[in-house]
């Protein structure tokens, strides 16, 4: 059994996408860290993420950060000589209605404006990369052709492999019961194989991070929101290996391919939030919410999306995976230090962008420790945002609901 220390740098909790990133940054700079799991490394809701990693946000802070684990997928692979299963497929942003006309131009400016390649396509090309979809009602298309998606229980793997070679030590299967504080300022943890003392705690923990922040008055702009997506039966002439991602506002859905199947998501007008301790501690793949949302999510937003994959009613779906993004009531992350509180951090609120963002995101926070110049502005992110506010309310729980509710870009 791996001996957990007593003192280090830096504690970070949480070992999802973001949790090792942070950790790999941490020890980059020099910090000896300590990343601590209750279970494994990328087991929890990590392992349930679609994983689209689009490099253009409706929201342009957004954007640096995932330019940033774009670099650190290159970085770690080859510092690990391990692959995280990035497919570069790009993503397709369709457009057929003038309002998400406009949007999709706006899109396309914030690429042109970050250097991110894209072009223009016409129904030709659209229905070569795309055999399902019905091009009838296309106004606009556009190619962003260097985006990839991820296997995102293999990128937490591979950032915490090259964090380890950093140095950085993980201790799975140790539960944190609470972060210490002497006159407002962090001395360490509790855990159930004991105490560890360090300056600063970093809270990655995801759905549960209000846990341990409220039991020292620290509210975490944030809340537990089912995602869900479905994959469908395999059809590689209608889902060929150069399938792109795609993404249709109008009829409020996402896609990627998934080994010769579709894996598709569609956004609920009103997504169920939780209450943290109506959680489940420990993965499992149980349906989140209504049991009855599996195929009737389908018959009620499905018919939005038949107007665009006319067979898409006589598509056979194999699976159906709910899992937990954390959302904020204005989509952005909740990253930094809380006042009054020295030396705790706050990594969490990924709004639907956990793992596209987890490199940058770690980064940010690396940054704020060593009190280094930050590499993007965090003003969007501080966790102090909303003024007053109880983040186990239902009322609050609801506004952060709403913004995936909608959200417009994909994954």
């Amino acid at each position: 059994m791996k001996i957990i220390p007593k003192i280090v740098d830096v504690i970070v909790i949480g070992a999802g996408t973001i949790g090792t990133a942070t950790a790999w940054h941490l020890a980059k700079k020099g910090q000896k860290v300590l990343l601590l799991d209750r279970n494994q490394i990328g087991s929890g809701n990590t392992s349930k993420a679609a994983s689209l990693m689009t490099k253009v946000r409706t929201k342009e802070e957004l954007i640096p950060l995932i330019q940033e684990t774009y670099n650190n997928i290159d970085e770690i692979e080859q510092i690990t000589n391990q692959k995280v299963g990035k497919k570069e497929v790009g993503t397709l942003h369709f457009s057929a209605s003038e309002e998400t006309k406009i949007n999709l131009d706006k899109t396309v400016a914030l690429a042109n404006k970050y250097h991110i390649k894209n072009r223009y396509i016409d129904k030709k090309e659209l229905m070569n990369l795309v055999p399902w979809l019905d091009t009838q009602t296309m106004l606009e298309a556009s190619f962003m052709e260097d985006d990839s998606f991820v296997d995102a229980y293999v990128l937490a793997k591979v950032f915490a492999d090259a964090a380890i070679k950093e140095g950085v030590i993980i201790n799975q299967n140790t539960d944190v019961e609470s972060i210490l504080f002497n006159n407002n300022q962090v001395y360490g943890v509790k855990t159930t194989k004991g105490e560890v003392h360090a300056p600063n705690v970093v809270d990655a923990a995801g759905a549960w991070s209000n846990d341990l922040s409220l039991k020292e008055n620290i509210p975490i702009p944030m809340a537990a929101v089912r995602s869900i997506y479905w994959i469908t039966e395999s059809n590689k002439d209608l889902f060929p290996e150069h399938h792109p991602m795609l993404v249709i506002p109008d009829a409020n859905v996402y896609s990627r391919p998934e080994n010769g199947s579709l894996l598709f998501g569609l956004r609920e007008e009103n997504s169920p939030h939780f209450h943290p301790k109506h959680l489940n501690r420990f993965p499992n793949s149980d349906f989140l919410g209504n049991p009855d949302d599996r195929w009737g999510l389908i018959e009620k937003y499905g018919r939005k999306f038949q107007e665009f994959f006319p067979d898409f009613f006589d598509m056979g779906v194999k699976n159906v995976i709910t899992g937990i993004s954390t959302y904020t009531p204005d989509g952005y992350y909740t990253l930094g230090s809380f006042p009054g509180k020295k030396g705790f951090y706050a990594a969490t609120g990924c709004a639907g962008a956990g793992v596209a963002g987890s490199g940058g995101i770690g980064r940010l926070i690396a940054e704020m420790i060593t009190e280094e110049s930050l590499f993007v502005n965090p003003e969007p992110f501080r966790i102090d945002r909303f003024g007053t506010f109880d983040p186990m309310s239902s009322d609050f729980r609801q506004r952060c609901s709403d913004a995936r509710s909608n959200k417009k870009d994909g994954g």
